[in-house]
C-alpha cells in the first residue's frame, strides 16, 4: 500500500465531502437542489463545466487509450473537444435563453402538455447519463486496485456508496463546487506530469516524443501478437528493439487503423463524439445554473480554452507513457490486468517522474474527478425523473419537500443500477465506454434540440419520431457492440452507432415533421429562444 499517495487521496476526498456536508443547507428548495439557485458565475460554471468534462475518461481514458493503440484514439480527445464547438455555435445561448432546469422541459415549452414528450426525453436523458456513469465506475475501480490493491468488485461498491451518499447530501450546488476544484486539480497535474517527462526523459523538447514512437508498434497489438512473454525481458529501449524487429511490418503508433480500421469506423466516432456533447443531458443542465443568456457563451469559450489545452497535454502525456512504460503495458495485458493496462498509464506515468506525492495527486485528482462527474450525472437523472416525470405527470400537487426526498431517492436506485452494470465492464477502456454514452447522445438530444431551436415546421409527433429512432437504433448497435456481434441486419457493427443513428433520427424527424402539423406553441418558443440577449 502506497501511504503517501493514499494520504493525498484522502485529503482530497474529505475536502469533497467536506463540499457537499457545506452545502446541504442549500437543498430544501427545488431551484436550489436542481440548479444551485442560478447564483453560479460564468467563471465559475466553465470551471465546473470542464471538471464534469475532465472525468476518468479523460484524464484517464483518453492518455490511457493513446498510451496502449496510439494515434488512432487522439480522435477521442479531438472529439471531445470539437463536440464544445457545436455546442456553442448551435445550441448554448438560445437554450439558456429558454431559461428551464432540463431538455425536457425546453421541449415541452414548445410542444406544451406532450406527456409523449416529455417521457421519451426522461427516458434518452435517464439512459445517456447511467450509461456515462459507468465507465466513471470501472476508472474509479482500476484506481483502487492500483492504490489499494482492492478487488475490482469491492472498489466499484465503495466508491458507489461515497458518491451516492455525497450528491443526495450536496445537490448541484456541492457538485458545481467540486466539479471546480477538480477541474483546477486535474489541469494542472496533467501540466506537471508532461513538463517533468519532458525534462527528465526527453531533453526538454516535447517533440522529441513523437519521434520517438515512430515506428512503435502499439502495446495492445503488440500484446495481441506475442504470447510467450520473452518481450518483457530487459528496460524498456531494448524491449521496444525486441517487440520491433519481430513485429516488423506492423501497425505503428502513428500510423491510423489500430482502433478504427476504415473510414466507416473513423467517421463514426467523429461524428458521435462532434454531435454528442451537444446532447448530454449533464453538460446541457450546467447552462441553467448561470444566471443570464450571455454567460451561457462566455462559459464555453472558457472551457474551449480549458479543454483544449488539456487535451494537447494528454496526447503528448499518452504519447510519452506509450514509450516510458512499454514493457509494463505489454505485460498488464500477457497478465490479464487489462482494467490496468487500458486506463492506468497516466498514475503510472506520475509515479514514474515524481514519485508517490505526484502519484498521490494524479490518483487523488481523478478519484475526485470520477466523484464530481457521476455526482453531475445522477443529479441530472434525478432531476429529470423527478421534474419531468413524478411532478409533471404523477403528483403534480407535491410540496416541494417531497420532490426533493422523491429526487433523492431516484439518485440512490440509479446509482445501484450503475455500480451493477459496471461491475461486468471492468476490462473496458473508459475513454471507449463514453464515447458510447456520446454516440447515444448525438442520436437522442442532438437532432431533437437542434430542430426544435432552428425549424419551425417541425412538429410534435416529428420530436417524438427523432428521439426514439436516435434512443432504439444506437442502443441496438452498443449492446451489439458490447456482447460481441458483428452485424445487425446486414449491416456492420462499427465502434460508435452514431454514423446510423443520427441520420436515422434526423430522416425520422424530417419525415414525420412533413406528414404532420402541430408545430406546438412555435411563435412564442422561437421569440424566447432567439430574443436579443439583456
Amino acid at each position: 500500500m502506497n501511504i503517501v499517495a493514499l494520504t493525498i487521496v484522502l485529503a482530497l476526498v474529505t475536502i469533497t465531502i467536506g463540499v457537499a456536508w457545506y452545502s446541504r443547507r442549500w437543498t430544501r428548495t427545488t431551484s436550489e437542489f436542481y440548479v444551485a439557485g442560478q447564483k453560479i458565475s460564468w467563471v465559475q460554471n466553465a470551471l465546473a463545466l470542464t471538471g464534469d468534462y475532465l472525468s476518468a475518461a479523460s484524464f484517464l481514458g483518453v492518455t490511457g487509450a493513446i498510451a496502449i493503440l496510439g494515434i488512432d484514439r487522439t480522435w477521442d480527445a479531438i472529439g471531445y473537444f470539437g463536440g464544445y464547438i457545436v455546442l456553442l455555435a448551435l445550441l448554448a445561448v438560445p437554450l439558456r435563453k429558454v431559461g428551464k432546469f432540463t431538455a425536457s422541459e425546453i421541449l415541452t415549452t414548445r410542444f406544451r402538455a406532450s406527456k409523449t414528450v416529455r417521457t421519451s426525453a426522461m427516458i434518452g436523458s435517464t439512459v445517456i447519463s447511467s450509461f456515462y456513469i459507468v465507465p466513471q465506475l470501472v476508472g474509479a475501480g482500476a484506481l483502487m486496485q492500483i492504490l489499494l490493491g482492492w478487488d475490482y468488485v469491492i472498489s466499484v461498491l465503495i466508491i458507489g456508496v461515497i458518491v451516492i451518499t455525497y450528491v443526495v447530501m450536496g445537490g448541484m450546488r456541492a457538485t458545481t463546487y467540486n466539479a471546480v476544484i477538480q477541474a483546477i486539480v486535474l489541469w494542472f497535474a496533467m501540466l506537471i506530469i508532461l513538463l517533468l517527462t519532458v525534462v527528465l526523459f526527453f531533453d526538454y523538447n516535447p517533440l522529441n516524443i513523437i519521434d520517438s514512437v515512430s515506428g512503435l508498434v502499439p502495446p495492445e497489438v503488440a500484446a495481441g501478437m506475442i504470447s510467450d512473454g520473452a518481450a518483457l525481458e530487459g528496460n524498456y529501449y531494448e524491449v521496444i528493439e525486441e517487440v520491433t524487429n519481430r513485429l516488423t511490418g506492423g501497425e505503428t503508433a502513428l500510423v491510423p487503423g489500430a482502433f478504427a480500421p476504415d473510414w466507416m469506423n473513423l467517421f463514426a466516432l467523429a461524428i458521435g463524439l462532434a454531435f454528442g456533447t451537444a446532447g448530454l443531458p449533464h453538460v446541457l443542465k450546467r447552462y441553467y445554473t448561470v444566471d443570464k443568456p450571455k454567460d451561457a457563451r462566455t462559459s464555453t469559450i472558457g472551457v474551449l480554452f480549458s479543454i483544449g489545452t488539456f487535451y494537447i497535454m494528454a496526447i503528448f502525456a499518452g504519447l510519452a507513457a506509450m514509450v516510458l512504460l512499454y514493457p509494463d503495458l505489454i505485460g498488464y495485458f500477457q497478465a490479464g490486468e487489462d482494467s490496468i493496462a487500458q486506463n492506468m498509464a497516466i498514475p503510472l506515468l506520475a509515479e514514474l517522474v515524481g514519485g508517490d506525492v505526484l502519484l498521490g495527486i494524479a490518483i487523488g485528482g481523478a478519484f475526485c474527478a470520477i466523484l464530481s462527474t457521476i455526482a453531475g450525472l445522477l443529479m441530472t437523472i434525478g432531476t429529470t425523473l423527478t421534474h419531468d416525470y413524478y411532478m409533471e405527470l404523477i403528483e403534480p400537487n407535491a410540496s416541494e419537500k417531497k420532490e426533493v426526498f422523491v429526487a433523492k431517492l431516484s439518485i440512490i436506485a440509479t446509482g445501484i443500477v450503475a455500480v451493477l452494470i459496471a461491475l461486468s465492464l471492468g476490462d473496458q477502456n473508459v475513454s471507449f465506454l463514453v464515447t458510447l454514452a456520446f454516440g447515444i447522445a448525438a442520436s437522442v438530444f442532438f437532432p431533437v434540440l437542434f430542430m426544435s431551436v432552428w425549424w419551425k415546421k417541425y412538429t410534435r409527433q416529428g420530436a417524438i419520431a427523432t428521439m426514439a429512432t436516435g434512443l432504439i437504433i444506437s442502443v441496438i448497435f452498443v449492446v451489439a457492440h458490447l456482447i460481441g456481434m458483428t452485424s445487425v441486419l446486414g449491416l456492420p457493427v462499427l465502434i460508435n452507432p452514431a454514423l446510423y443513428s443520427l441520420p436515422g433520427a434526423l430522416i425520422a424527424g424530417i419525415v414525420v415533421s412533413l406528414l404532420t402539423d402541430d408545430v406546438g406553441d412555435v411563435d412564442r418558443f422561437m421569440a424566447l429562444a432567439h430574443r436579443k440577449e439583456e
